[in-house]
């Protein structure tokens, strides 16, 4: 195995230190010193990682959508058909070990930052990219190309929207109501005859149960702790 160098890690550490500042004081509050207070070091060392918080929070971005993929990948090892592949990305995307209201609401604190910064918009373009190529791939096994792309579409939109709404405290959604929410809206798009029905189900079932313990496992989370 590749060892990591001493700066990676540090920069590794300096990211998440940031995003738990972003949780904890909001973007406008968050700072380079309360980031170092976090990582417990100062702010001089911040500096000599990322010479300015725009920089930070790039490298934020980075590394809780690189978090995102892991799930999704993490998920797929395990799925078997194209039903559990299909759920694998929408538990991966509102597993409890990323998805909570604290999460939400430091995403949607970033987000506001995407217009004002090139790299974060290139960032983020490069995520909803790679889902909705995700979900696209999939669904092409229940409807013919044009219907999957439109599909995609309309579930990447209720994606970000239950994560803006649980950030913004709208209306607060656990990690159980919004994969039921996403259930819903795939009866909804998908075909739903009895049979179909029953797959999903099935489905949904198994990628929680393993989402349960591959997600929540120590490996798994010092994989996380360290991307």
């Amino acid at each position: 195995m590749k060892s990591r160098s001493i700066s990676a890690i540090r920069r590794s550490e300096l990211s998440r230190a940031t995003f738990e500042a972003v949780v904890r004081y909001g973007l406008r509050g968050t700072t380079l010193e309360k980031v170092g207070e976090i990582a417990g070091v100062s702010k001089g060392v911040v500096l000599h990682h990322f010479k300015d918080k725009s920089n930070l929070l790039e490298a934020v971005f980075r590394r809780s959508n690189g978090l995102l993929s892991d799930c999704v990948v993490e998920l797929y090892r395990y799925a078997e058909t194209p039903y559990e592949r299909l759920w694998a990305i929408i538990v991966a995307n509102f597993h409890d070990s990323i998805f909570n209201s604290g999460v939400c609401q430091a995403w949607v604190s970033l987000l506001g930052e995407v217009p004002h910064n090139t790299q974060c918009q290139r960032i983020q373009i490069a995520n909803n990219t790679r889902i909705q190529n995700n979900l696209v791939h999939e669904l092409k096994h229940f409807l013919d190309e044009d219907e999957a792309r439109n599909a995609a579409r309309t579930l990447g939109i209720l994606i970000d929207g239950i994560w803006s709404r649980t950030g913004a405290r709208v209306e607060p959604v656990d990690s159980n109501e919004a994969i039921s929410d996403m259930e819903y809206a795939l009866m909804k798009l998908l075909p739903s005859d009895p049979e179909s029905v029953r797959k999903h189900q099935e489905a949904r079932t198994k990628i929680e149960g393993i989402a349960s313990i591959a997600l929540g496992s120590k490996a798994f989370q010092e994989k996380a702790l360290f991307a």
